[in-house]
């Protein structure tokens, strides 16, 4: 009796904890663009001006405008003239170990540190290059040491990946560098 009693306990545990693995991962939150300055003149007359919020997204979890429910982010380095190439299109695992297929990006961030001494790239990958959101697959853009790249499109279409997931980053300078790398989106 006590052993039967113990293998129902012991299948009941495994059950939830396959529940708690199995579990849905949703994606919510709000991305602010703030400045906080104010520019002043001095004179005869003072005058000044403040700024308003210059972005503003709610989001939730979905895949139509305004939703996203895939989100990867990493901390990457890249050794010194290195490149990498991240493939968003079947090529990342997310915090929970689920392998994320972007098909629509509605936000990336690409952030570089000013402990860096180099700027990096972002953009141009050889092959199947994701530049839905470039003029062209040879475009690129550069991010300094201190500064960061924001891509944010949160209507239903966002910038599409398809099977061209590519999305080259290269360290341009003589010393190792670390960036970070926040890219949210759909899975359809």
């Amino acid at each position: 009796m006590k052993r039967t009693a113990a293998w129902i306990f012991y299948a009941a545990a495994l059950l939830l904890c396959g529940a708690l693995i199995s579990g849905a991962e949703t994606f919510s939150g709000n991305l602010v663009v703030r400045p906080t300055w104010t520019h002043e003149k001095t004179g005869a007359t003072t005058a000044s001006e403040a700024f308003d919020t210059l972005f503003n997204w709610d989001f939730t979890s979905g895949t139509n405008a305004n939703q996203m429910n895939q989100l990867w982010v990493s901390q990457r380095s890249l050794t010194n003239s290195a490149t990498e190439t991240v493939d968003i299109a079947g090529g990342i695992t997310n915090t929970f170990g689920t392998a994320l297929t972007i098909a629509e990006v509605r936000m990336m961030i690409v952030s570089l540190s000013s402990t860096n001494l180099n700027t990096i790239t972002v953009g141009g990958a050889a092959a199947n290059t994701f530049d839905s959101w470039l003029g062209d697959s040879t475009d690129k853009v550069s991010v300094r040491p201190g500064g960061f790249f924001l891509l944010a499109g949160p209507d239903a279409t966002g910038y599409a990946v398809s099977t061209n997931g590519n999305l080259l980053v290269t360290n341009g300078g003589t010393n190792a560098i670390t960036y970070d790398i926040y890219i949210g989106g759909s899975s359809e």
